[in-house]
């Protein structure tokens, strides 16, 4: 049994086998997670049809199985390849994410967030400082657990991208976990309304540290915490 630790230390320290294991163990669990944040409310049998290629009633639009395959998509290769903690492969990652249904997978967004007719004044992320930002990040946080968190607080509090911010910083955080067996990041169905109340309270306090330690001590897990 791991110990359970403390922020901002490492929790887990598993095989790359172990931590495969994992994370295959609960890809449909970690899919739903990415689509729910995504806004799709696809029924879980459904998802888990999709993803395990079986056939799925019509009752599935083409615009949510092509995101929930996009998702699967995404899950593989953060399985399978090596991390690589630049904007090159956080934007790859997102483009797995928005593949034919966003505009401009994975480039960095050119224009305001708007939500209806407010822009909440985020400044247009530009690839230079973004790069820079990335490698201050990676040398300011050393332990793989904090930067992974910190890594998907940077992308939600940034918006980097058009479409997809949400299940591009689970995925990134992921992908940084599996390549340190740290565990995986995985929201259960009944913390969404906690989580929710966490970035909420995220944005407006721009808060980082108390983000990172709530998704730390709320969804971090490892194979005894995990069917």
């Amino acid at each position: 049994m791991e110990q359970r630790g403390q922020y901002p230390q490492s929790r887990y320290h598993l095989s790359r086998l172990a931590e495969q294991q994992v994370l295959i163990r609960n890809q449909v669990p970690l899919i739903a997670m990415l689509a729910h944040l995504e806004g799709d409310s696809t029924d879980f049998t459904q998802l888990n049809r999709l993803v395990t290629g079986r056939l799925v009633n019509a009752t599935l639009t083409e615009r949510s199985a092509q995101r929930l395959m996009n998702l699967r998509t995404a899950v593989a290769f953060m399985t399978s390849s090596p991390q690589g903690f630049d904007l090159l492969t956080f934007g790859h990652i997102n483009d797995l994410v928005t593949e034919g249904i966003g505009l401009n997978g994975g480039e960095l967004r050119v224009g305001p967030v708007m939500v209806g007719d407010q822009d909440f004044g985020i400044p247009v992320p530009q690839a230079a400082a973004v790069q820079h930002d990335l490698v201050t990040l990676r040398l300011k946080h050393p332990d793989y657990t904090d930067r992974a968190l910190q890594a998907l607080a940077y992308i939600l509090a940034n918006q980097l991208y058009r479409d997809g911010n949400s299940a591009t910083a689970f995925l990134v955080a992921n992908h940084v976990l599996m390549s340190r067996g740290a565990g995986v990041l995985l929201l259960l169905p009944d913390q969404f309304a906690e989580y929710q109340w966490s970035v909420a309270n995220f944005y407006r306090k721009h808060d980082t540290e108390g983000f990172c330690k709530w998704l730390y001590h709320n969804a971090l897990y490892g194979p005894e915490d995990l069917a």
